[in-house]
């Protein structure tokens, strides 16, 4: 470690990169640049949310921001729920270890440990976002570009309605119509299809039939254990309107390609299964369902991921873009990932309606929501965020440097 903080640093450096996952490159890039400081802000997130495992009154989400000469990176990650006073100067420790590194290093430093199982995914996700950020703002390239994604058409935005009361499904419809994302609309499901079927009728009265609805069970059904027991559940939310579904129990490979074959009009959407991308790769087949979730949080690191992306699009299947309830600087890096990707919607969207605290601090971001409700690209170096860092110190809950 300490050999690698002693190399000089250097404006360009010819260095094999693997950035894309698909390319190893030799490159003119900066990547010796050290990291001068990282600082980290708590957002207290008070609006509930509710799964069919569990329900969460509150929920904790930390902005990264690692700096380099004039250069801030940022990340997001959220660390907890229900814990409004999270310790975050002892949550810091994980990844101190990477200030005064150069940025390629830090980024395998990170990655190493993460597949070491030292770092869990989340940690892992925000402090490579914030990095990747980083590597681009200092080489003045869009990071996509960096990593050789090609995807430049606009992708539909997804929005999440997370309600078990149906007159709350239909207010959480209202806002996804104000703000011109009633097209392609996620509708949590609970595994009792009495409440299930209420919600989902109401919902497609409601945006009428021309709205994408996917259903997300969070393995509500694991119950069934009957597999064509579940068909027959999966063809009625199918005729009551729902478009997909992601998980509906806890299911094997062999499961997944057994329902895929016999369900009707309905795509199927593994998600849990895909977690993390690295593991995924070795057992990933198009037999499992139409449509694959790439979920934030879960995969820990992106080279796998993009493969991931990759191979789900080369098998002629549809790539979603998960959510992962994030609010801040994560969302338009995993809008750039669904783009760059060419993925059929992403759900990874900012959330006014539940928090604004690091919103109203942003000056500058590459991507927005045309009029069809789909995510454009106006691409700038890194992931494109410039953030009014003061303005943040003082309106999140806690921070903290180093």
């Amino acid at each position: 470690m300490n050999s690698r903080r002693n190399f000089i640093k250097s404006s360009t450096f010819s260095l094999p990169l693997i950035l894309s996952g698909s390319t190893i490159f030799s490159c003119g890039l900066s990547v010796l640049n050290r990291i001068d400081s990282i600082s980290i802000y708590l957002i207290n997130v008070n609006s509930k949310r509710h799964f069919s495992h569990s329900s969460w009154n509150n929920r904790q989400h930390i902005m990264i921001e690692i700096k380099s000469e004039n250069f801030s990176g940022w990340g997001e990650t959220k660390v907890t729920n229900n814990q409004p006073d999270f310790d975050i100067y002892k949550w810091i420790d994980n990844f101190s270890f990477i200030k005064g590194l150069g940025i390629q290093n830090a980024i395998n430093e990170i990655r190493k440990s993460f597949f070491n199982g030292q770092i869990t995914a989340r940690i892992s996700e925000g402090v490579l976002i914030a990095l990747y950020d980083l590597l681009g703002k200092i080489n003045k390239k869009p990071t996509i570009e960096l990593w050789d994604l090609k995807g430049r058409d606009p992708v539909p935005a997804l929005f999440c309605i997370l309600e078990r009361d149906t007159s709350m499904v239909l207010e959480k419809a209202k806002i996804a119509k104000e703000q011109n994302m009633h097209r392609y609309v996620k509708l949590k499901l609970f595994g009792d299809l009495d409440i299930d079927l209420k919600n989902l009728i109401a919902l497609r009265d409601f945006l009428g039939p021309d709205s994408f609805i996917n259903g997300d069970a969070n393995s509500g059904y694991k119950t069934i254990n009957n597999l064509d027991q579940l068909v027959s559940i999966l063809n009625t939310l199918s005729r009551a309107g729902m478009n997909s579904i992601e998980d509906p129990g806890l299911h094997t490979k062999e499961d997944w390609e057994y329902l895929n074959k016999n369900v009707i009009n309905i795509s199927l959407v593994p998600d849990k299964i895909l977690r993390p991308a690295k593991e995924s790769l070795k057992f990933y087949s198009k037999e499992m369902g139409k449509i694959f979730n790439i979920h934030p949080h879960v995969q820990g690191s992106f080279i796998e991921s993009n493969q991931l992306a990759k191979m789900i699009i080369d098998s002629e299947r549809k790539l979603m873009i998960g959510d992962g309830s994030l609010i801040g600087a994560a969302c338009t890096f995993w809008q750039q990932f669904a783009v760059g990707n060419k993925a059929f919607f992403v759900e990874a969207m900012e959330k006014p309606q539940e928090d604004s605290t690091f919103l109203n601090c942003i000056i500058e971001k590459s991507t927005s929501l045309n009029n069809e409700g789909k995510v454009v690209l106006n691409l700038k170096p890194g992931f494109g965020l410039k953030v009014n860092s003061e303005k943040l110190k003082n309106d999140c809950k806690s921070y903290h440097s180093i």
